[in-house]
């Protein structure tokens, strides 16, 4: 089953995310993201870009219930980067699709799938690309070792 909430706002794939995985698969990955980031594990939780009401992880200042993008694109009224009149010069998504090159995730080229009407077949391609090729489980793009049976992941 599809799940559009995980269509992030910004061109990421929120069900590769730390703190969505830890909220949906693993107390231990909640409980090491709340000591990595100084709040409680009940904190750790999203259910993605696409909810209505975000609560749970503000964990960074920038990210979570504090997401600046999120913040931005509310107060403009627009659901996705790509809607923006200052797309192509935001410093603020410029600096985000940098960080997530590293991790072979193209947030431009996410959201042109997205405006192309494709996100339900871009979801899916997300879904099978972010799984743990020893166990076949969903895994989060910044982790180093699969959460579910520890195998490393290759960057």
């Amino acid at each position: 089953m599809i799940n559009k909430n995980l269509i992030g706002r910004c061109g990421l794939y929120c069900g590769a995310c730390s703190i969505y995985r830890a909220y949906k698969d693993s107390s231990k990955l909640r409980e090491t993201l709340a000591r990595k980031y100084g709040c409680s594990p009940d904190e750790v939780r999203c259910e993605g870009c696409q909810v209505v009401l975000r609560e749970g992880w503000g964990g960074e200042e920038n990210w979570g219930r504090n997401c600046k993008i999120v913040q931005c694109l509310d107060a403009k009224g627009l659901n996705f980067c790509h809607e923006c009149n200052n797309y192509g010069e935001c410093e603020r998504f410029n600096e985000f699709f940098n960080a997530h090159l590293q991790y072979g995730e193209n947030l431009r080229e996410n959201l042109n799938k997205i405006k192309a009407g494709r996100a339900e077949e871009w979801l899916k391609e997300e879904d099978k690309k972010w799984r743990c090729p020893n166990c076949n489980k969903s895994i989060s793009m910044y982790l180093e070792e699969c959460h579910w049976c520890g195998a490393k992941l290759s960057s």
